[in-house]
């Protein structure tokens, strides 16, 4: 009696814990987000005329599958600053604060691939910076079929309101070869929407100006008048001629941002 007991409690036992170990790693599974994004920066010479930020943003694209791409990309996001340059792309619409951007060297990204941003911007006086509803999209989705184009494998077009995507490169000779009448031709193709948004806090180190009654301790980067430099011998600032310059070369010597 005990051991029928015993045997029917441990396979009950077996039996839970084996549908645990088959429904956790279910519940626990997360989907990846279309956007993954991560920003930083330094700036300086905030509130004056000198005011700068370098901020490098990186967008991983997670769009579609293996292979997919999308093509002349165009990136939007509300940004609180007025962008000056962006290597690698070109401003090519500003609302308000929101800004449209398009690739001007690599206009293609592949699934999986990051787009990697250098912004230089103005920050309006403030000392932190932020992305917001950031989108990435084709410029377009879809060309239309021409009759007498040429298409390659895996060009996608649209007609009378669907998608088809190309299985043979070829010419459209005859006005017949229309993609809904050629499935030699062409599959019908689904178009991925591109609506997926996010934001994202730049990590931004700020690079103080220098004030009277600072406070400095040796090695610290300070920015003045337009130039960097470190200090060399920690002080407090207590007179407006203890200023980073060529007559305070035993308190600071100039230096570049690395």
């Amino acid at each position: 009696m005990f051991g029928k007991l015993f045997k029917s409690t441990t396979s009950l036992l077996t039996s839970a814990l084996l549908l645990t170990a088959l429904i956790v790693p279910a519940a626990s599974a997360q989907s990846v987000d279309k956007l993954q994004v991560s920003a930083k920066g330094k700036a300086w010479g905030i509130g004056t005329k000198y005011e700068t930020a370098q901020i490098d943003l990186q967008i991983k694209n997670n769009y579609g599958t293996a292979g997919s791409t999308i093509k002349s990309w165009v990136l939007e996001f509300d940004f609180a600053g007025q962008i000056k340059s962006v290597a690698g792309a070109v401003v090519t619409e500003q609302t308000g604060n929101r800004y449209k951007l398009k690739g001007t060297t690599k206009t293609d990204l592949v699934s999986g691939e990051t787009l990697n941003l250098k912004i230089e911007s103005a920050l309006n006086g403030a000392k932190t910076a932020s992305f917001r509803n950031i989108t990435l999209r084709p410029e377009t989705a879809a060309s239309k079929w021409v009759l007498g184009a040429s298409y390659k494998v895996n060009d996608v077009v649209e007609h009378k309101g669907k998608y088809y995507r190309a299985i043979q490169a070829h010419q459209v000779h005859v006005s017949n070869w229309t993609p809904d009448q050629t499935p030699a031709l062409w599959s019908s193709a689904a178009i991925e929407g591109y609506n997926f948004s996010t934001s994202v806090q730049v990590s931004l180190e700020v690079i103080e100006s220098w004030k009277l009654n600072g406070v400095y301790k040796s090695g610290q980067i300070v920015f003045h008048a337009g130039t960097f430099y470190k200090c060399v011998t920690s002080h407090t600032a207590y007179a407006p001629n203890w200023s980073p310059g060529p007559y305070t070369k035993s308190l600071w010597s100039k230096t570049v941002l690395k």
